[in-house]
């Protein structure tokens, strides 16, 4: 009889051990996928110079303007200060990895890149894991960011405020930041990206 019982509890010990186990290794397998997948913008950010944000504004500000030029949907002034937000100037693991500068989410001609990312979601900050569009160049990000605005966020051409394209922005869901309009107005008026607007208007 004690020998039964002892075999019993022997055998629920090895049982108990080997699930045990299981969900550790399991455990140990999700924590080393989540840290193989790049969040899109670093946490530990270094401080950015004013050579790197004009380097970094001068690069999208050229094809910014040559497509406002040609197509008159998003104001170079828009295009920038979106870029500079969601890229942090171009620091983020998403541009870098990925030429995405908009935070632009799905795939581009088949291509994309998985990232951690930060939401709100009923007025909370979430950590969320989506795919972002990967694209070739920067140019092909902005040709590309230039049409999605325009199909599904502004549906208008020839919108000369960029304080009205921002409110359109926010307003039909480009960003789940309640603030996401007064922040990319304010990048307009600290770094007078207006001047780029002046500049594909007269240059037309």
């Amino acid at each position: 009889m004690r020998k039964k019982i002892w075999w019993a509890f022997l055998l629920l010990l090895v049982t108990v051990t080997v699930i045990l186990t299981g969900v550790i290794v399991r455990n140990h397998r999700h924590l080393e996928n989540e840290t193989q997948i790049p969040r899109m913008t670093q946490s530990n950010q270094k401080h950015i110079t004013i050579k790197q944000r004009n380097r970094f504004i001068n690069k999208i500000s050229t094809p910014a303007v040559i497509n406002f030029e040609k197509n008159r949907v998003v104001l170079p002034s828009v295009v920038i200060a979106q870029a500079i937000l969601e890229s942090q100037y171009g620091t983020s693991e998403l541009y870098k990895l990925a030429k995405n500068p908009f935070g632009i989410k799905g795939s581009y001609q088949g291509q994309s890149m998985t990232f951690y990312t930060h939401e709100v979601e009923k007025g909370k900050t979430i950590s969320v894991l989506a795919r972002f569009r990967k694209y070739p160049n920067l140019q092909a990000a902005i040709m590309d960011h230039n049409q999605l605005v325009h199909r599904k966020f502004v549906r208008q051409k020839n919108v000369l405020s960029y304080r009205k394209t921002t409110r359109l922005l926010q307003k039909n869901g480009y960003a789940t930041d309640p603030h996401y309009a007064q922040k990319l107005n304010h990048l307009i008026v600290k770094y007078k990206l207006g001047r780029y607007d002046l500049k594909a208007l007269n240059d037309n």
